[in-house]
């Protein structure tokens, strides 16, 4: 009796199958490091934005509007910037960036709603705000390190917990914003700058084509 192709049982993985899917598995996890390598600009940006807000918040008049204002400015110029790119040709759009984007675009909008919300209901200079914001920053840099397997962001991604817990044990005015800014700088900038370096020391990477 003939045996039906479509019905037929999967041949085994060979080892030489198994090792050639983990080396794809691996370039791929590669790839999307780099890529995020080649947006380092960002978090040197958005870290920028945070100091920004964060400063203004503290020290200057109308600081009601420090977060919408700098957050929305963050927004256009990466948007600006972005296009630009895309009108040169720079392509980064690969499965694993998008993954990443995706991430960090959902926190941003979490982020924004939560610091609108936060002025309307003038909790903005909280203990409790300012940790929240903390912790959602952290919640993507982790995620994005699951990802990617990228020990460095995971670092960023303590950075930014471990701000967010201290934010609620040490409440004074000064002690927030002392907190933020480490974290910013740490967690954002200098992450930033180190994925800068990292891309111009390390070439990108060669992944086959994968479906």
């Amino acid at each position: 009796m003939p045996t039906n192709p479509e019905f037929a049982p999967n041949p085994s993985p060979t080892h030489a199958d198994i090792v050639a899917r983990l080396d794809l598995m691996e370039a791929m996890i590669a790839e999307g490091r780099a890529t995020t390598a080649r947006f380092g600009w960002i978090f040197v940006l958005w870290g920028i934005v945070y100091l920004f807000a964060m400063t203004w918040c503290s020290f200057l008049p109308f600081n009601a509007f420090a977060w919408p204002v700098s957050i929305i400015a963050g927004v256009i110029i990466t948007t600006v910037v972005k296009r630009r790119q895309r009108l040169a040709g720079i392509n980064l759009r690969t499965p694993r960036a998008h993954s990443v984007e995706s991430v960090w675009q959902a926190t941003g909008v979490a982020v924004t709603l939560f610091a609108f919300s936060c002025v309307f209901t003038h909790q903005i200079n909280s203990p409790v705000a300012l940790s929240g914001i903390l912790f959602l920053v952290g919640l993507a840099h982790a995620t994005s390190a699951m990802i990617l397997r990228w020990a460095a962001q995971g670092a960023a991604a303590a950075v930014w917990w471990i701000a967010g817990i201290a934010a609620l044990f040490f409440t004074a005015p000064e002690q927030l914003f002392l907190i933020f800014m480490l974290a910013t700088l740490f967690g954002m900038v200098f992450f930033g700058l180190y994925a800068m370096w990292l891309e111009r020391r390390t070439p990108p990477p060669a992944v086959a084509a994968h479906a």
